[in-house]
């Protein structure tokens, strides 16, 4: 079984005027494509047309998409047990973590894909950058899976042994002890 395996992925990530005014744009992670793009860094997608975006279009919102690649989601041998328990819910996903940065035309940087629901809680709880939790695509899942199937069975909890404790007679610093052997206090 290899150390660490991984699968070639782009994210398309969604950039919308918003109608709040304390901000100009929305910025949303809205898919993980399951192969590598041709091109590296952020590249503008051509704008194509669906229902969502032309309601928005005509209500005067500009949409535009960008797709990131390449990139890369990575299996370690040793994560079995956060992988189970990602594949074991009713959704498995896929995190997309992003941290901010001054560029143009996307202000992000990619910080990682991973499967790993531990560690994008704990990109989430630094409350830095952009996470995004997206659903598994179906090769993805499938190649996990695989992964999984020749991973061995987690070692068994073996509980250690007690060793006695060997008292000493001599107190230190100085001090009379509190308590005699039979655990009462002495007066």
């Amino acid at each position: 079984m290899e150390r660490e395996i991984t699968y070639p992925v782009a994210i398309v990530i969604e950039r919308r005027d918003s109608r709040n005014p304390w901000t100009d744009h929305i910025w949303q992670v809205v898919d993980i494509l399951p192969e590598s793009p041709k091109h590296k860094g952020w590249q503008e997608l051509p704008s194509a047309t669906s229902s969502v975006e032309e309601d928005e279009s005509k209500a005067g919102l500009n949409v535009r998409r960008f797709c990131y690649g390449p990139a890369s989601v990575t299996l370690h041998r040793r994560l079995g047990e956060a992988y189970d328990h990602n594949i074991l819910t009713q959704q498995p996903a896929i995190w997309v973590m992003l941290d901010d940065t001054d560029d143009s035309p996307v202000p992000f940087k990619l910080r990682g894909v991973t499967v790993d629901p531990y560690e994008a809680q704990g990109f989430l709880d630094a409350a830095e950058g952009l996470a995004e939790r997206l659903p598994m695509p179906a090769p993805i899942l499938a190649w996990m899976a695989a992964y999984m199937q020749q991973m061995p069975e987690p070692e068994q909890f073996k509980k250690r042994k007690r060793i006695n404790f060997k008292r000493e007679d001599d107190q230190k610093f100085g001090k009379d002890p509190i308590f005699t052997e039979q655990g009462k206090k002495l007066p």
